[in-house]
């Protein structure tokens, strides 16, 4: 996957996009070249394609500092747009993450392509071929092709990311003009079942046409089929949540079920043996990743989340709170390091308080830096986060909670070499395997328990959640039939993918959103004596969360504009 530089469009609608960390490279156009030029003429449309995929999430920069909007974390700056969220002061005429418009945007982009498509020409490729060889033509044709696949998962995409959000929204399937709100103001909004439904179907033409692997002329970074199957297993597993049915949703945890062994079926993605691998600088071709966002080489994430002993951190942190950290099991081992058994943190118990960082799950240390943690990269050094530690309070910008990212950080790169610092390469995962078998675990546990597989896939809810707890560098004690329950594999979701940008949205769907988010948030407070610790857990903040928040508000412009009915409790 390569890095998308521009793409001017013309009168035709195509909307002007200049992503500094998108992942395709393409091509300038023209901004006066004519629509029937601009679909017809091959390359042009390859960059129309690629603009549609300029729409996807900011994983780094937005959908992981979403988890500061959770019990999960906090952003040491007061400025972070989380902050409002966890005030609970933001409505339908201010909302941090409002992504109506882009969404709406994304799906008309795809929709011109689709649109338009039949027009483009490959006669000089057809052309060029000179005696035997037309194998570019053949890729050509087959990049075309599989582009219309693409344009279906980049709607259903958008689409689910508008649905997780807002609920029931309009669905427009042809390219209408959204700069234009006479184009689609007499429109209505679709239900939350209409609008699931209707990902899913996107999702079933796509895998149709979408390859299964690149190569061949398709681009890496382009969807593949395992990336659809992946969306599809999301938005049923969302559908069959209890949030979700109670708006009205009739996606099953069989459907839920179905989609996630789909995926599984393909049998091309296993489990990482080191858990740090998925998130290091070479995790694009990772065996787990099924589609990932390519930052290419940079440091705006180190400079943002690395301790702040660091020379050059500018102390923008997005902190992991104790919330989070005391989700991590105390295990354990034999002699042989084998997991015996597990059990949960406790503040109290004296034996844990003593050393809160002995013996945790491994994933504990993989995802964050606390007192005493390793820094191995471009230097090495002990992390130091107790009061008046290097990186403790109450030095200006030190994580408020104890804790430091260390999911996605790169300790390799050096912030202050030549003043501008050295860079390595980043992709933000939007889907990777042990997210994909998570979603089985859920959806087969709530259709068939533990142990049931009466559809045959060959696998249990109990084998798949063992097979994340199981990975090599993990090896955390298995679940049985007796003690694997809902709340377990719920638990299990929020250790294996915390710090990804999942929280915030679990937590929803599980309508449990007043009991975990209207809460106080805590931190770790350590004190030195000599050369002893002690740790106590004290409240950070008290957070705001009201039932209402389960559903985004629609943009109040949009209700003026339509006169749609607002979404419950925030008036109309």
């Amino acid at each position: 996957m390569k890095k998308l530089s521009i793409i001017i469009t013309a009168a035709a609608g195509l909307f002007i996009s200049a992503c500094q960390k998108d992942f395709l490279n393409v091509k300038k156009i023209d901004a006066n070249i004519p629509v029937d030029l601009l679909y017809s003429n091959y390359p042009y449309y390859q960059s129309a394609v690629y603009n549609a995929y300029s729409y996807l999430p900011d994983g780094l920069n937005r959908a992981m500092n979403m988890e500061a909007a959770s019990d999960f974390a906090e952003c040491t700056s007061v400025l972070d747009p989380s902050q409002v969220f966890n005030l609970g002061i933001w409505n339908q005429y201010g909302n941090p993450d409002d992504v109506w418009n882009n969404n709406f945007q994304g799906i008309r982009q795809a929709n011109l392509v689709l649109k338009n498509k039949p027009m483009v020409s490959l006669q000089y490729k057809l052309d060029r071929i000179i005696g035997t060889d037309s194998t570019d033509y053949k890729n050509s044709v087959a990049w075309l092709n599989a582009s219309e696949g693409g344009m279906y998962f980049l709607k259903a995409y958008y689409y689910f990311e508008l649905v997780k959000r807002y609920g029931g929204v309009p669905i427009m399937d042809t390219a209408l003009d959204y700069s234009n709100a006479g184009s689609y103001e007499k429109m209505q909004r679709n239900s939350v079942d209409e609008c699931i439904k209707y990902i899913v179907s996107l999702c079933d033409k796509a895998a149709k046409i979408v390859p299964v692997a690149s190569g061949n002329g398709y681009d890496q970074g382009l969807v593949l089929r395992g990336a659809v199957l992946a969306l599809k297993s999301k938005a049923l597993l969302y559908g069959a949540s209890p949030l979700f049915k109670d708006a009205g949703a009739t996606a099953t945890w069989e459907a839920a079920a179905a989609a996630a062994n789909e995926v599984i079926a393909l049998k091309i993605y296993t489990l990482e043996n080191n858990y740090k691998t998925i998130f290091g600088a070479g995790n694009v071709s990772s065996k787990e990743a099924i589609f990932y966002k390519r930052y290419g080489a940079s440091n705006f994430f180190e400079f943002a989340n690395y301790p702040i002993a660091f020379q050059g951190s500018n102390g923008n942190s997005m902190t992991p709170t104790q919330n989070y950290a005391d989700e991590f099991e105390v295990v354990t081992r034999d002699g042989s390091g084998n997991p015996v058994s597990s059990v949960p943190f406790s503040w109290n118990n004296p034996v844990h308080t003593a050393n809160p960082y002995a013996n945790r799950d491994p994933r504990l240390d993989s995802t964050t830096y606390h007192n005493g943690s390793r820094f191995v990269g471009f230097a090495t050094s002990i992390i130091e986060t107790f009061t008046g530690g290097t990186s403790g309070l109450p030095k200006q910008n030190a994580s408020k909670t104890g804790y430091y990212l260390a999911k996605y950080v790169n300790p390799t790169i050096n912030l202050n070499n030549g003043g501008t610092g050295t860079t390595t390469a980043h992709a933000y995962m939007y889907f990777r395997y042990a997210e994909v078998l998570l979603n089985y675990a859920e959806a087969m546990f709530n259709a068939y328990g533990a142990t049931g597989d009466p559809q045959g896939y060959g696998m249990t809810a109990l084998q798949a959640i063992n097979a994340v707890r199981g990975r090599s560098s993990v090896k955390m004690p298995a679940y049985t039939a007796g003690n694997l329950t809902a709340a377990a594999i719920q638990h299990e979701r929020a250790v294996e993918l915390g710090m990804e940008g999942h929280r915030f949205w679990d937590v929803r769907r599980y309508k449990k959103g007043v009991e975990v988010f209207n809460a106080p948030v805590y931190r770790i407070l350590i004190t030195k004596n000599g050369n002893a610790f002690t740790y106590e857990r004290v409240k950070l903040e008290d957070r705001t969360y009201q039932s209402k928040m389960d559903w985004y508000p629609i943009p109040q412009a949009e209700i003026t504009r339509t006169g749609w009915k607002q979404n419950d409790g925030w008036g109309q």
